[in-house]
């Protein structure tokens, strides 16, 4: 990739006329403060029921759920470090931490492109081409997207016919993305937007080691993150679920927060299908108490994260200047 090539990858690329972002951006927060407003009327309307629920939660589970989701975040470095390091910038694990980790803070961002912004600029710093860096952030998020999908169906098939009933089949629709796995699909795809989006993104040949090394700790990820989700559903609800249910819906519902790119961190469409999904095991008090707590916590996570992977950066960076 040339460095200087100015493409959607590049973080400073245009995106269009300045009238049209403002009222892009102005629809996306519109967008934000609508689904925040509708989230506060319906859990004011359901107080007592989450006011009960409320009773059954303890320490452990809470625990646990802080741990797996800790796990699940932190994944997602080595998945990026793999893609990084396949087209051709290879980083430190502990500077990789620090550009993964503190860019994620992005996402809660409206707008969708914010952590590629934030993770261009931050490696831009250990001279990486911000067209490259891009390139392997949106390859994590393409990953992560089918990935999720995969895993999404396959514990929803085995264990989640109370809640996908009859609908089963729409989960063979996630088959066709594992073909993304492979690096000259990859390459076909990227192509395709390119031409159907009229801006160029070029998504380079990867090896099929590195994508499926990526794709593993993505999809690992993804597990830790469902059994975050199990661990608060278990102890809530006073079911004890199937966990292929709970990560499974929780697979497909992160599916549905990243593709809304202008839902900040999926807020709205991935809480919608958590709650839905929960609906059916469980009384709306507690699916609805669930799905805050698993949001508080992805949330805490990554600030923690964040702030621990830029506090360790700092401390190398002083010690190489002393």
């Amino acid at each position: 990739m040339v460095d200087g090539a100015r493409d959607s990858a590049d973080p400073d690329s245009e995106v269009g006329p300045p009238a049209r972002r403002s009222l892009g951006q102005l629809l996306k927060v519109g967008f934000l403060v609508l689904v925040l407003a509708f989230a506060v009327y319906y859990v004011w309307r359901r107080h007592d029921e989450i006011g009960r629920a409320w009773s059954q939660v303890t320490v452990w589970p809470v625990v646990g759920s802080f741990l797996a989701s800790a796990i699940a975040a932190w994944s997602g470095v080595p998945a990026w470090r793999t893609l990084l390091a396949g087209l051709g910038s290879p980083l430190r694990l502990k500077n990789a931490q620090r550009v993964f980790l503190t860019g994620q803070l992005g996402k809660y961002i409206p707008g969708g492109v914010w952590t590629v912004v934030a993770q261009a600029g931050l490696a831009k710093e250990l001279n990486v081409p911000r067209a490259r860096s891009g390139t392997a952030s949106l390859m994590a998020i393409l990953l992560g997207v089918v990935t999720a999908s995969g895993l999404g169906a396959l514990c929803l098939a085995v264990a989640g016919h109370q809640v996908i009933g009859h609908y089963w089949w729409v989960l063979l629709l996630a088959i066709p993305l594992l073909a993304l796995l492979h690096p000259d699909v990859l390459v076909w795809f990227g192509a395709t937007v390119s031409r159907l989006t009229k801006r160029n993104l070029p998504l380079e040949r990867l090896t099929e080691r590195s994508l499926l090394g990526a794709a593993g700790w993505l999809a690992g990820g993804q597990v830790f993150n469902g059994l975050a989700f199990y661990f608060l559903v278990d102890s809530i609800s006073g079911h004890h679920t199937n966990p292929l249910l709970p990560i499974g819906l929780f697979a497909l519902a992160s599916v549905a927060g990243i593709l809304v790119v202008f839902a900040p961190a999926g807020v709205g469409p991935r809480d919608a299908i958590l709650l839905l999904g929960l609906s059916v095991v469980t009384d709306l008090g507690s699916a609805t108490l669930i799905v805050l707590l698993s949001r508080v916590v992805l949330t805490v996570v990554d600030i923690a994260l964040a702030a621990a992977a830029a506090g360790l950066g700092r401390r190398g960076r002083a010690e190489v200047s002393a």
